[in-house]
């Protein structure tokens, strides 16, 4: 009925702000259409090339994304619908505005994710499509690995010279995605169907760190709204049934989580959980990196916007960086193990398979700038790019009451605006930055509590749900992702 209610309010036009939002989501939905035609343009008659989304080959024409155009109307569909629906519903009845208790709502979260991420991805082909991308990708993927792996300390220790010879995600990245693969193994079996499985739920918790993160800086309501937008959020319903780059956001996210709740009290103790869970996404993807330059710029504007908390800023990073550093000089003591060797080996492995294709002058420096930020803000959600948007407005305008959740915007901001302007990615972002999406989610629930304070009721942030789930299955529908 509150569904019903705001919608029926929305459509009947007496709430201005969710016409407005649907309008503004539609706009950058043509904006994105007209990008994709000039790039594609670029690509096709001036000779542009960018990574591995090539105008040569049809798979990859759909740029800045990966992905091809190739609609499949299929009865999973009914599924996926009913699914979503019931979220929703569910959700605004009672997680969103009742006082239900943490202990439910969490799980329900989690569950929720699940469920939604897994029925969305059998619209194209039943159960089957949840692991045909590890039977598909044996030959490139993590699980073509998993039988090297005879001895964990062995692995370890001659990873950096097994690296040209493993499959080619192997290549370009440290060996926690191998050695995840064959722990699950280990537990549950050999083969995609336990591999994938373990995919879904493993990343499932990344909701709680989301939520908790959220809770710091905002007021309970809206910090299920944040993780709600984030179960809903295209890339992350997409990816994360099917993908490993899911699992590998679940220790950045925590980690995020620990460093900021650092600042707050106990910062040696939870500094070290921040770097412990660094330490292990470390081991899973060098996109952890992030972390390094998002505390520093948590750290600086701490310094100039919250003196109060620098002291607790400054004794969780510390704490954390040794942390990091213990386990690493544990790990290579017990094993071996080279993470300096292994980055030179996946720096020399990215440059031989992009060679070519990557960034070999300014011109495609500065496309690769724009159209990760493009192809990451479109699949992170139009409703929440739109409500990013207006978040940045407010940072701008120093609208902002709450100076945690303000500090927490800012220091997203200027580290995706370093992070994208880099030379570190060539597309494919919208999977591989799925660890950025917490944080405008976050961002778009903080918009939806101001314009619901302002008098828009709650039309805003549920428009901005619906719009979510319609994205997600539209994409699933008439896009083909490989994953």
């Amino acid at each position: 009925m509150f569904i019903r209610g705001q919608l029926v309010q929305f459509v009947a036009g007496h709430n201005r702000g969710a016409a407005k939002l649907a309008a503004q989501c539609l706009l950058l939905a043509c904006l994105f259409a007209g990008y994709h035609f000039g790039l594609q343009w670029l690509m096709l008659h001036a000779g542009l090339k960018l990574g591995a989304v090539r105008p040569s080959d049809k798979v990859y024409r759909f740029v800045p994304l990966y992905g091809y155009w190739e609609p499949h109307l299929k009865t999973g569909l009914l599924v996926a619908v009913a699914v979503i629906a019931g979220w929703l519903w569910y959700f605004c009845r009672w997680i969103w505005l009742a006082r239900t208790h943490l202990a439910v709502v969490l799980p329900a979260l989690m569950i929720a994710h699940v469920l939604i991420a897994s029925s969305v991805a059998m619209i194209d082909g039943g159960p089957r499509r949840l692991w045909r991308p590890y039977e598909l990708l044996d030959g490139t993927d993590y699980i073509g690995a998993v039988a090297k792996v005879d001895s964990l300390k062995a692995f370890l220790s001659d990873y950096p010279s097994l690296m040209p010879e493993l499959p080619m995600h192997c290549r370009t990245h440290p060996p926690g995605g191998v050695l995840f693969l064959w722990a699950v193994a280990l537990l549950f079996g050999d083969g995609p169907v336990p591999a994938a499985w373990a995919t879904i739920f493993g990343s499932s918790l990344m909701v709680p760190a989301v939520y908790l993160l959220a809770r710091n800086v905002l007021d309970e309501q809206s910090a299920r709204l944040a993780s709600s937008f984030f179960i809903l959020s295209p890339s992350i319903v997409m990816f994360s049934a099917t993908l490993l780059d899911a699992v590998f956001g679940v220790p950045i996210v925590w980690s995020a989580y620990f460093l900021w709740k650092a600042r707050g009290g106990r910062p040696l103790v939870y500094g070290a959980l921040g770097g412990a869970a660094a330490a292990i996404a470390a081991g899973m993807t060098f996109s952890a990196s992030f972390l390094a330059l998002w505390a520093v710029v948590v750290l600086a504007l701490t310094a100039l916007a919250e003196q109060c908390r620098i002291r607790n800023s400054l004794l969780g990073m510390t704490a954390a960086v040794a942390t990091s550093a213990v386990l690493y000089a544990a790990l290579y003591a017990w094993s071996g193990y080279d993470a300096w060797a292994t980055f030179a080996e996946a720096m020399a492995g990215q440059s031989k398979i992009m060679a070519g294709r990557g960034h070999d002058s300014l011109r495609q420096d500065l496309h690769f700038a724009v159209a990760n930020l493009v192809a990451f803000s479109f699949c992170a959600g139009l409703p929440l790019a739109t409500l990013w948007l207006r978040r940045i407005g407010h940072l701008l305008l120093g609208v902002d009451k709450d100076a945690g959740d303000r500090l927490l915007a800012g220091s997203f901001l200027v580290s995706l605006t370093i992070f994208a302007a880099a030379p570190l990615y060539t597309l494919e972002v919208e999977h591989i930055w799925l660890f950025l999406v917490p944080f405008v989610a976050i961002g778009a629930a903080a918009v939806a509590e101001r314009d619901s304070n302002d008098g828009q009721g709650h039309a805003i942030a549920v428009t901005s749900l619906v719009l979510l789930a319609v994205q997600t299955v539209l994409m699933e529908v008439f896009l083909e992702t490989t994953w």
